[in-house]
């Protein structure tokens, strides 16, 4: 099948009314990042029309932490609100969210008042600074090597903040049997999507001990995401806002054109 046809045939994001097409004519697409948002991204990218090929190269392990008091709480990431939900049995709280997925995750760890920035941590921080009260403590709670410094932010801004970290992403051993093989060049995908610098910075360290010299169409959520990855990237293209719908968007755009 040509490539404009099943262009034509196959929908975006933003038209989820998939059509019929031969699963071998799928272009297929790597996902890196970790469970159980493998799993939502590859139901998604299925109902976009393409043929995902779902290889974590992370886990999250949670970390045991000591939570501090606070009066509200910052999630940058869906693992930080599912891994906050263990720690912690407050709900009553005002919470404030990077952007529409992450929120999403703490409404279903039942928490009520949630606020996305619907950006970056830059964009979160600014909605913070604007809506948290004076002397309220607002307490940031994700990865152990969390990107941004939310809290150092705010804590210039005049706030009191502070981090907690409360898990990590602990990269997988070695690679699997999908990404093995396109590694030594014996399996051929399509484009590969990175959802994060920490995925991007293990694929990079995977690509670099390959034999075969493979180089990789990549959609990535933002440039820093896509950086560790610029000496095995053949073409790229960054989401025009750091969600999945328009990293799903971007990849179309590489795919097709």
């Amino acid at each position: 099948m040509r490539t404009e046809a099943l262009r034509q045939m196959i929908v975006t994001p933003r038209n989820m009314q998939p059509r019929s097409v031969p699963p071998n004519s799928l272009p297929k697409i790597l996902v890196t990042r970790s469970e159980p948002g493998a799993s939502e991204t590859a139901a998604r990218l299925r109902a976009a029309g393409f043929a995902p090929i779902v290889e974590p190269v992370f886990t999250i392990m949670p970390v045991e932490a000591a939570i501090p008091e606070f009066d509200a709480l910052a999630f940058t990431s869906a693992n930080g609100a599912r891994q906050f939900a263990r720690l912690s049995s407050r709900r009553d709280v005002s919470v404030f969210c990077v952007g529409a997925r992450t929120a999403e995750a703490a409404r279903e760890m039942g928490f009520a008042a949630v606020i996305s920035a619907e950006g970056d941590v830059a964009a979160l921080g600014a909605l913070i600074a604007g809506k948290l009260p004076r002397g309220a403590r607002l307490l940031h709670a994700g990865n152990a090597e969390s990107r941004g410094d939310l809290a150092g932010r705010l804590i210039a801004a005049g706030h009191a903040a502070a981090f907690v970290a409360i898990f990590e992403a602990a990269p997988t051993p070695a690679p699997g049997a999908k990404l093995s093989a396109v590694l030594d060049g014996s399996f051929k995908i399509d484009a590969v999507l990175i959802h994060s610098p920490r995925a991007a910075t293990i694929l990079a360290g995977f690509m670099d001990g390959a034999a075969a010299q493979t180089e990789l169409r990549v959609a990535a959520i933002s440039a820093v995401a896509a950086a560790p990855l610029a000496g095995w990237t053949k073409k790229l293209e960054i989401a025009a806002t750091p969600d999945e719908p328009a990293l799903i968007s971007a990849l179309a755009r590489l795919v097709f054109g």
